[in-house]
């Protein structure tokens, strides 16, 4: 297993509340970064491997949001031909480039959350790219199967996630109480 898989599972990956096309491109994600995140690792052994994880994914959130941004405009031109031309089937095709930006942007969120960066902060986050995502950030009609505010808040889960990742769960906390005594 690669670290930065490790990571991301240290901090609460596997409960994610992602779609299968999400959890898709977090797979794809990781097998095409981790040789990327090793190379940062080797290059910086004086950092923690979370403040390395948290500039690493903001490059490649930053990086997957400028290609939305870039491609935005096209994919909402195609969709509409799609739905135009196809009707119901239209909803088969889904933009890589925009479930790519949600996957990285639950990652993103995640590990901000274990870097206990500032909620306000993290919270605008979410809401902007849940914006861009929705295509309400130009009045572009929406691609996507969420409004603003459910995906924002699916967000702030992953952040609530990862700033949790070292408190137990409730049973743990029973079993740890009851070992005490």
């Amino acid at each position: 297993m690669s670290q930065l898989k490790q990571q991301l599972l240290l901090l609460g990956m596997a409960n994610l509340s992602v779609d299968t096309s999400t959890q898709q491109q977090l797979e794809q994600f990781i097998s095409t970064s981790s040789a990327h995140f090793e190379r940062v690792r080797l290059q910086r052994p004086d950092s923690t491997l979370l403040d390395l994880l948290l500039g690493f994914m903001t490059l490649h959130h930053q990086q997957a949001h400028q290609q939305w941004l870039h491609q935005r405009v096209a994919a909402t031109k195609m969709q509409a031909v799609f739905d135009s031309t196809l009707g119901d089937h239209a909803n088969s095709f889904t933009n890589q480039d925009q479930h790519y930006l949600v996957a990285l942007t639950h990652l993103w969120l995640m590990v901000q959350g274990a870097c206990n960066i500032d909620y306000s902060y993290s919270n605008e986050q979410a809401g902007a790219q849940s914006r861009i995502i929705n295509g309400k950030h130009e009045q572009l009609p929406s691609q996507f199967s969420t409004d603003v505010e459910s995906l924002r808040c699916q967000f702030m889960q992953s952040y609530y996630l990862g700033k949790n990742h070292n408190n137990p769960n409730f049973s743990t906390r029973i079993k740890l109480w009851f070992r005490k005594v």
